[in-house]
């Protein structure tokens, strides 16, 4: 840590519940003091109506039902040699490229050459500072070594790519296509609202039912087009995350983007109304790239294995599937149409063995007509579902739109994609039935674990928290039915520190995923560290068939008759890069923290109020800034620290320009000021006024010692350590005037004055 300024203070804090997530925040070249790129590379010329007119001419030539959207342009830039190079004050190398295709309604890029380097942010942005992608991290490595991005809606994009010094130029990327878009998709945000008005979002009451169906599925950005296709379970009882779509949407998957869980929820569901984008869905479960296992296009599949499987705690499903040749009975698909929000499509009589296009014969299952919704543009590769909720086959095209004379569909078989071409790479059953069971039927399955029908389980416990300012504690908890029976009743075991002694018995009526919170009788506990313990058993009198759920513990702190101060702090208008934690003095326990804050307009700050608590001892308040130029701004950010009517520290605005941190010693009680005073007694130094080498006298207690030599505007200018009971520093060569020795061990840091004559 770099403290280029550290004063002493006397300091009381508690505070709990304020600790945030810490964010990867919004780009740089966001921020005034970093700005944009001025120069851009611009792109060739493309007429977006001659593009658009092509691609409809395609699509009703074809009837393929892919979207087009964008038309992609092949470049060969060196980002990291080409973009513009800045250097923060903190060390941070920023470098920025801006590239500019005339007219585009959107741009996404793809990466041919992709490796982040460990702890580097990627971000892409827009030119009006109103839509931003990232960050993108050594997270998104893979080993095709190759990204695609989302969509910035604008006809200019910033790369900005953070790197810290030591790994400054370490990060490999390179430009291979840069995607026009020159469709007009009737929304700001990715579509949204672009799909007809027959059309019923997935969690409209008509799609009760289909819920595990539905989260297999997700939306596709194929550099420049749209697509669909699902997740797809396999017989060897492994997760591994296949996904299915179509031969047609392309099968370079490497840079390809799979969005899942784009969906409104039942309460905002659009339902073969006026579609709008007045509401949108979770836009953040993403998937960046995957490598081809399979093909086939009289078929027209592609099996891709993603880059990563999804996380389970997203609800993600893989779907069961029916190779067979047996016409389904009735048929269900579920997809992205016009690239919008997820859409489920109902066909109510059995389907039909066809073909399409130059397919060979009875290599297609046929929707005749659509009895609810349709498919459009976009849908292509989206699953199509037997009455059993099985995947059939995947969508090739159709004539389907809504208000059409024509509702129908026609969708690869899995019946003839199954052995497909002969070969590994031209079939799906090796690869998803790779213990050779001979099935081409299996149900689907839900990564996170099959469901149970007696399930309680305990969570998000509140009261029993954090720090008490008080020996009296108050738990609350949730009780939740994970089970598909009624919960009824349950019992309640809990105590403090692995005593389980005292029992509450519940009674009531929880549906499955219904949750009740249960308040506690309060217990007065002895000053000190406590853990909360609890588990449930019997519900509705029976055994619980999921213990991973049942138990929950709590750690928490009381601090009887605690001293109260009142923090209140100023940020300048960068409050993003602020942040502050209180640890202990070895500072390797933190036991409170804040911030980022919100940026604000050039020339406005905000204050931020909080109340603390500690018990007696000392610690250290530390203020960081990732930026590393403080908090001078216009205003300049500053603090006081407030108890009863005594100010006890503060930073002033003069004092706002302290780099990347700024630490204060705090002290609580008489001990605090005991074991401050003892700190300040353990060293000594000699000759003060000094003109040639300053001797330190220190204790013989085996801790290593740092002394640092600070200006007094904050510069650091000699520093030594050591573990024995003396040192010497030379400053024969530094101008006189005011300067700060600060002894740091374990125990504490201590800081004195020297006068240099």
């Amino acid at each position: 840590m770099n403290k280029k300024l550290l004063s002493v203070a006397l300091l009381c804090i508690s505070f709990s519940g304020i600790s945030q997530v810490q964010q990867l925040g919004t780009p740089l070249s966001w921020k005034d003091k970093v700005g944009m790129p001025k120069d851009a590379i611009q792109m060739v010329s493309v007429d977006n109506e001659i593009e658009a007119t092509n691609e409809m001419t395609r699509r009703g030539s074809t009837l393929e039902k892919e979207l087009r959207f964008g038309k992609e342009l092949a470049v060969n830039i060196d980002f990291m040699s080409q973009a513009v190079i800045k250097t923060l004050p903190n060390g941070t190398v920023v470098r920025q490229l801006k590239i500019n295709s005339a007219g585009a309604l959107s741009i996404n890029l793809i990466f041919d050459q992709f490796q982040l380097s460990e702890n580097a942010l990627l971000f892409l942005s827009d030119g009006e500072k109103k839509e931003f992608i990232g960050a993108h991290t050594s997270l998104n490595n893979n080993e095709n070594k190759m990204l695609g991005t989302e969509l910035i809606h604008d006809d200019v994009v910033i790369i900005e790519l953070q790197e810290p010094a030591n790994e400054a130029g370490t990060s490999k990327l390179h430009l291979g296509t840069v995607i026009h878009g020159y469709f007009d998709l009737e929304s700001e945000v990715k579509a949204l609202g672009s799909s007809g008005n027959c059309e019923y979002d997935v969690n409209c009451p008509i799609g009760a039912g289909w819920e595990n169906q539905r989260n297999a599925v997700a939306m596709m950005v194929n550099g420049g087009g749209f697509c669909t296709g699902s997740l797809i379970n396999n017989t060897s009882g492994t997760i591994i995350p296949y996904f299915l779509s179509a031969n047609h949407c392309g099968t370079t998957p490497g840079s390809w983007v799979f969005r899942f869980k784009w969906e409104r929820t039942p309460g905002t569901a659009i339902c073969a109304t006026t579609n709008n984008a007045s509401n949108d869905g979770p836009t953040t479960m993403n998937i960046n790239g995957g490598t081809l296992r399979a093909n086939y296009s009289p078929s027209d599949f592609t099996l891709t294995e993603l880059n990563s499987a999804p996380n389970p705690a997203w609800g993600v499903y893989y779907n069961g599937f029916n190779a067979t040749n047996i016409p389904a009975t009735s048929a269900v698909g579920v997809h992205h149409p016009a690239g919008d929000i997820k859409k489920i499509s109902f066909e109510n009589t059995p389907l039909i063995s066809t073909t399409f296009g130059g397919s060979p014969a009875d290599s297609h299952w046929g929707v005749t007509s659509w009895d609810n919704g349709v498919t459009e543009g976009g849908s292509s590769g989206s699953p199509l579902f037997d009455q059993n909720h099985r995947t059939v086959g995947q969508l090739h095209g159709g004539a389907s739109v809504c208000g059409g004379a024509s509702l129908s569909d026609e969708y690869g078989k899995l019946f003839t994609s199954w052995l497909g071409g002969g070969t590994n790479a031209s079939q799906l059953k090796f690869w998803l039935d790779p213990s050779n069971t001979g099935s081409t039927t299996i149900d689907g399955v839900d990564p996170a674990g099959p469901g149970t029908a007696l399930d309680a389980g305990l969570g998000t416990v509140t009261g029993a928290s954090g720090t008490i300012c008080s020996g009296t504690v108050t738990p609350s908890f949730t009780l939740i039915n994970n089970g598909s029976t009624t919960l009824t009743a349950a019992t309640i075991h809990y105590g403090y520190d692995g005593n389980f002694g005292q029992t509450y018995p519940w009674t009531g009526s929880l549906n499955q995923y219904q949750n009740q919170v249960i308040a506690l009788p309060s217990a007065t506990l002895s000053g000190g560290n406590h853990v909360f313990n609890a588990y449930v058993s019997s519900p509705n009198t029976g055994t619980d068939e999921n213990n991973n759920n049942d138990t929950i513990e709590s750690g928490f702190t009381t601090i009887v008759n605690p001293t109260i101060v009142d923090l209140s702090l100023t940020t300048d208008r960068w409050g993003s890069e602020i942040t502050w934690s209180l640890t202990n003095t070895a500072e390797n326990v933190t036991f409170y923290t804040g911030g980022p804050y919100a940026d604000l307009p050039s020339g406005s700050g905000a204050t931020y109020n909080a109340s603390f608590c500690l018990s007696d001892g000392c610690y250290h308040f530390i203020i960081e800034d990732s930026f590393g130029d403080g908090m001078a701004g216009t205003p300049d950010g500053h603090y006081e620290l407030v108890t009863g009517t005594d100010t006890i520290a503060e930073l002033l605005p003069a004092d706002a320009d302290f780099g990347s941190s700024h630490v204060s010693i705090v002290c609580v009680g008489t001990s605090g000021l005991s074991e401050l005073a003892a700190l300040q007694e353990s060293w000594s130094l000699y000759p003060n006024p000094a003109n040639d080498v300053v001797e330190f006298g220190l204790t013989n207690d085996n801790l290593l010692k740092e002394i640092t030599l600070v200006t007094a505007q904050g510069s650091i200018v000699r520093k030594v350590s050591t573990t024995g009971v003396s040192s010497t520093m030379n400053v024969s060569d530094l101008s006189s005037g005011v300067y700060f020795v600060q002894m740091k061990n374990a125990l504490g840091t201590s800081t004195k004055q020297l006068i240099i004559k």
